[in-house]
């Protein structure tokens, strides 16, 4: 009788092309220009200095590409820095259950890729592999505990696309899974600080090392996802594990429940309480200097609740924060969140003018939570706002022309024009690229 992990194991070998539909090879394109996009953004930050630094000491083959740098390393640490520079803003996409599956499993499957010179459609289906697999194994669970989920499950994620690229056959790819459960892992507790962004590139690197050490015959328990993994890092997780068969591939995660892209370079739960600010200082014009108080009302307090906040990072997981952002600058942009904009004069006045009350009525469920935003003017007039759909959300009609200015703001801080255009001419066309080093070569300096 076949076990879970074989079943999973056997679809990531069985994929092809043409089982995928066309929506979900469009979907892929569109998150696969828009992670290169946020990692060109993300290689300029302090963190991916650091990683790039880290990576240029340590060495390696030079066959894979750095994005946005001269650098060329192994498969592995190209995985591991790019992953990193992927979540260095936290501007990558998000979708339920609440995790960044692109930033974690492209730069594996593409460092890969690269060193193999596979095509662009080979590659479409290994990434479309790693997000299934990313997202129906995470479904399986109700709760999260004091996890980070991105690198928990992108580890597996990554270690599928990286299989499927090796041609590994089913008992392959479940050994995969098994040195992968050994690998994965994250705290969520370092939202705030440069731990977060390297939770993706050690999830990337660690499911390149997991498939290409299977690739060479190394074993592992080839049965972890029958209960093993679950209940070890979820308690009893596996009770949910049906739903990692039944629901693999029907549909795709990539078209139920979908992928958002970030149109702010922050944790996606703050978003909901910058718009509905927004929405009130448009609306009625706000000045700073008018407000007497700010309430924010929200379904739990959880980390998001940072009254103080004396750094960047530190703003982009806090609901004070992206309010004031809305009130003073009515944008939030990468610079939005330098340690110069933090510590403002007028952020922290502000943010001393704000308090935040729990309201348990408002649903926890993260497709349709919102949370409230209360503004009281020096004159006793109070206006509130709500905003339960923000740009980034899964389920929001985004129009081509949004995202692909994020895309364009993004690459320029790094590329020239005239390779970024044809950096989205290749991934429009993905499909019918015979050597992905085609565009490597445009996203390496």
């Amino acid at each position: 009788m076949e076990s879970t992990t074989e079943f999973v194991a056997r679809f990531v070998n069985e994929l092809t092309f043409d089982k995928i539909p066309r929506e979900v090879i469009e979907r892929a394109k569109r998150q696969i220009l828009d992670i290169i996009g946020v990692a060109l953004a993300g290689s300029t930050q302090e963190v991916g200095n650091i990683a790039l630094k880290f990576v240029e000491r340590t060495g390696g083959t030079p066959e894979c590409t750095v994005w946005g740098t001269k650098l060329r390393t192994s498969a592995p640490q190209a995985a591991f820095a790019n992953g990193i520079f992927c979540h260095a803003t936290d501007y990558d996409d998000m979708w339920l259950p609440s995790a960044h599956p692109t930033g974690v499993t492209f730069p594996a499957t593409l460092a890969i890729g690269e060193s193999i010179h596979a095509s662009g459609r080979q590659l479409l289906v290994a990434q479309v592999a790693a997000y299934e697999i990313t997202g129906k194994l995470h479904a399986c669970i109700d709760k999260r505990g004091g996890w980070h989920p991105t690198p928990v499950f992108g580890t597996f994620g990554s270690a599928a696309g990286v299989a499927k690229l090796l041609n590994l056959d089913t008992h392959g790819v479940q050994m995969a899974f098994g040195i992968a459960s050994s690998e994965a892992s994250g705290l969520g507790l370092h939202n705030g600080t440069m731990t977060k962004p390297f939770h993706s590139g050690h999830g990337a690197r660690n499911g390149v090392v997991a498939a290409i050490l299977a690739a060479d015959g190394f074993t592992a328990n080839p049965n972890v996802l029958d209960g093993a993994f679950l209940d070890t890092f979820f308690g009893k997780g596996s009770e949910g594990s049906w739903q990692l068969t039944a629901l693999l591939g029907n549909p795709f995660h990539l078209s139920a429940p979908g992928i958002g892209i970030k149109m702010y370079p922050s944790g996606y739960h703050m978003h909901h309480p910058f718009e509905a600010a927004l929405q009130l200082v448009k609306k009625h014009n706000i000045k700073a200097a008018d407000i007497d108080s700010v309430e924010l009302i929200v379904p739990r307090r959880g980390h998001f609740d940072r009254p103080t906040v004396r750094t960047g990072l530190e703003g982009k997981f806090s609901y004070q924060y992206h309010v004031a952002m809305a009130i003073l600058d009515q944008r939030l942009t990468i610079e939005s969140f330098h340690d110069e904009r933090a510590s403002a004069a007028d952020v922290q006045h502000l943010l001393k003018k704000m308090s935040l009350r729990i309201d348990a009525n408002i649903p926890t469920n993260p497709d349709i939570t919102y949370e409230t935003v209360a503004i009281t003017l020096s004159n006793g007039q109070t206006m509130s706002a709500s905003e339960p759909l923000p740009r980034s959300h899964w389920r929001y009609p985004l129009a081509r022309e949004e995202w692909m200015g994020k895309f364009r703001d993004n690459a320029a801080r790094v590329l020239e024009k005239p390779n970024i255009e044809k950096i989205i001419t290749i991934v429009d066309k993905f499909e019918e690229i015979a050597d992905i080093n085609t565009l490597t070569d445009l996203i390496r300096l």
